[in-house]
């Protein structure tokens, strides 16, 4: 029924109830981009460096500063760890990123340097690579200083569950385990690995890495019995920096007991002792390819970058029983777990238990029975598989500049309470 009255309108959605969205501007207004994280890296001339960090995108490793015109890629003794001195060297990073090469400066000097940055309000990372100093051979004091680091640290770094557990026994701290990337370009040592697969038959060689006769390196002790090791058919090839060779045959030199039993080997018929000058990247993969195992001859250490070059290379390699070697080249050795997560197991502090695979040998005690099972393990074995994914330099790089964003926030944090 009409009665003449105007029609209700319906009632108001409460879409239509709110208030209109006023227009965007046009043109739309850019917002300015993130500056990138500028890091003082200690070092960041190295490959470790270059491989794990430079390539993150939101990320500015600064350059070492040149100590001397006629070394330009020299970086130590680095001036960041004279902050406490030298305020100076610290301007223009947002953080700071320590991996190594801190052995010259007192335990103390350490503790006065982690001082300094938390005067800065600079957060500091530290990437523990060395449990064991390879190149000291007393333990307490690169400890020392290492613990200075550690429990300064805004966020610990490591490369295995095992060394991740073991600085939670030591410090107290959680370390967040992420894989150890390239050592170097994939254009360099990938032609050379897939050469490596499509090698057949021929004669076997075995090789070691003897570099600079470091404190670190084993000579006398393992050449002997390795060559007694070698499998039938087998040669041995031994690299050594020639320089270091000619300066370790003085009598009152401190690895000339090394020297003699190279010059003694050199006369051997299975054996090759290669003396050479410093080798090029390129140059090093080369050398290498002719090699069917490689032996790794650390007296000491906790990871090894040799590792990270063979598992590129495709070359297999007899691991020494120390650190936490064998779990580097096997994440899988201690069983399932969230590699890069920063979860741990449990295990012996340093006990080296893992490694008791068949390619691996006491580097203390090393003997020809020993050596030859680790020998034929490595050069019968199945192919090194090609490096995985989350080791590849992109995701290292990119999990690095998520722990540096959370370290910058957390200290945003702090300074706004």
């Amino acid at each position: 029924m009409n009665t003449g009255s105007s029609p209700v309108p319906p009632p108001l959605s409460s879409a239509s109830s709110r208030p209109s969205t006023p227009p965007s501007p046009w043109p739309p207004t850019l917002q300015p981009p993130t500056p990138p994280i500028r890091v003082r890296s200690v070092p960041a001339g190295h490959d470790f460096v270059r491989h794990a960090i430079s390539p993150a995108a939101d990320v500015t490793v600064l350059a070492d500063p040149v100590l001397d015109p006629a070394e330009p890629a020299r970086w130590w003794p680095h001036p960041a760890l004279e902050a406490a001195d030298r305020p100076e060297v610290l301007d223009g990073a947002d953080l700071v990123h320590v991996h190594f090469g801190y052995e010259h400066r007192s335990p103390g000097q350490i503790g006065e340097f982690v001082a300094a940055l938390r005067s800065r309000g600079l957060p500091l990372v530290v990437t523990v690579h060395d449990l064991t100093n390879p190149h000291e051979p007393d333990p307490a004091a690169h400890l020392e200083r290492t613990g200075h680091l550690v429990r300064g640290a805004a966020a610990v770094i490591t490369l295995t569950r095992g060394a991740a557990e073991e600085i939670r026994e030591r410090w107290g701290a959680r370390a967040q385990v992420l894989p150890h990337p390239r050592l170097m370009a994939a254009e360099v040592t990938e032609p050379y690995r897939l050469a490596r697969l499509d090698r057949s038959g021929g004669g076997r060689t075995v090789g070691v890495v003897l570099g600079s006769l470091r404190a670190g390196v084993a000579g006398e002790e393992l050449l002997a019995p390795l060559v007694t090791a070698l499998p039938e058919g087998a040669h041995l090839t031994v690299m050594v920096r020639a320089d270091a060779l000619a300066a370790a045959r003085d009598p009152e030199h401190p690895r000339h007991a090394a020297a003699t039993e190279l010059d003694r080997l050199a006369a051997h018929p299975d054996v090759e002792v290669r003396a050479h000058d410093h080798l090029a990247d390129d140059d090093l993969c080369a050398a290498l390819a002719g090699i069917d195992a490689l032996v790794l001859p650390h007296r000491h250490g906790t990871h090894s970058g040799w590792l990270e070059l063979c598992r590129d290379l495709g070359l297999p390699p007899v691991i020494p029983r120390i650190g936490y070697l064998a779990e580097q080249w096997d994440p899988g050795a201690l069983g399932p777990g969230a590699v890069g997560s920063g979860t741990v197991v449990s295990g012996t502090v340093g006990s080296g238990a893992v490694g008791s695979g068949p390619a691996v040998y006491d580097p203390a005690h090393p003997t020809a029975d020993d050596l030859r099972r680790s020998l034929v393990a490595a050069l019968d074995g199945p192919p090194v598989p090609p490096r995985a994914p989350a080791s590849e330099d992109a995701a290292v790089a990119a999990a690095h500049a998520r722990i540096y964003r959370t370290a910058l926030a957390r200290a945003g944090a702090r300074d706004h309470d």
